[in-house]
């Protein structure tokens, strides 16, 4: 406690006159200098190192650059070849396998609707919050999303070919309505 009040007391006496400064204090304020700019540089490398590692910054540039020079949002650059997928497996001539595609595309379109920044519990909850002049297909996207839902609960219910392709185009439309795809 006493080299404290030293500490202190040197402190005083050299910021009243800074040209009297005892050898015991010169070497405190180096030490301190030392130890202070250790410390500043240690954060400073620290936080360069955690902005080149993370790719938050160059993320957000090119999301930037992407929206600007195109006319879709940044989430339709991701969604393209998922949903040519999806596609794809619609057209499966497997009942399972265009099933699954049509649980995706309910899935793809209410993360698209999360991600713009709407919110609901599900795809019906969220198209609930959008009106006819956004989406047109308002009815079709709700019957197709209660169609889903069926052959989630229940896997008896048959999904022939023309449905799967028919519920597909369905949810295709609303992407293309909100310029998704």
């Amino acid at each position: 406690m006493e080299i404290i009040k030293e500490a202190a007391q040197e402190v005083f006496e050299y910021l009243k006159d800074p040209t009297v400064i005892s050898p015991t204090f010169a070497i405190f304020w180096e030490t301190m200098r030392v130890i202070f700019l250790t410390i500043s540089v240690f954060f400073l490398l620290l936080l360069i190192f955690l902005v080149f590692v993370s790719n938050y910054k160059q993320l957000r540039f090119f999301e930037d650059v992407f929206e600007r020079y195109t006319t879709k949002p940044w989430v339709g650059k991701k969604i393209d070849k998922r949903w040519k997928d999806i596609i794809e497996q619609s057209k499966s001539d497997d009942e399972e396998t265009r099933r699954l595609a049509i649980i995706e595309a309910d899935d793809m379109t209410d993360e698209v609707l999360s991600d713009i920044g709407y919110e609901g519990e599900n795809l019906l909850e969220k198209t609930l919050l959008l009106n006819e002049e956004i989406i047109s297909n308002m009815e079709e996207i709700k019957d197709a999303h209660r169609r889903k839902r069926e052959f989630v609960y229940n896997p008896n219910v048959e999904v022939s070919k023309e449905e799967a392709e028919k519920l597909i185009s369905t949810y295709e439309y609303l992407l293309k309505d909100l310029e998704i795809i």
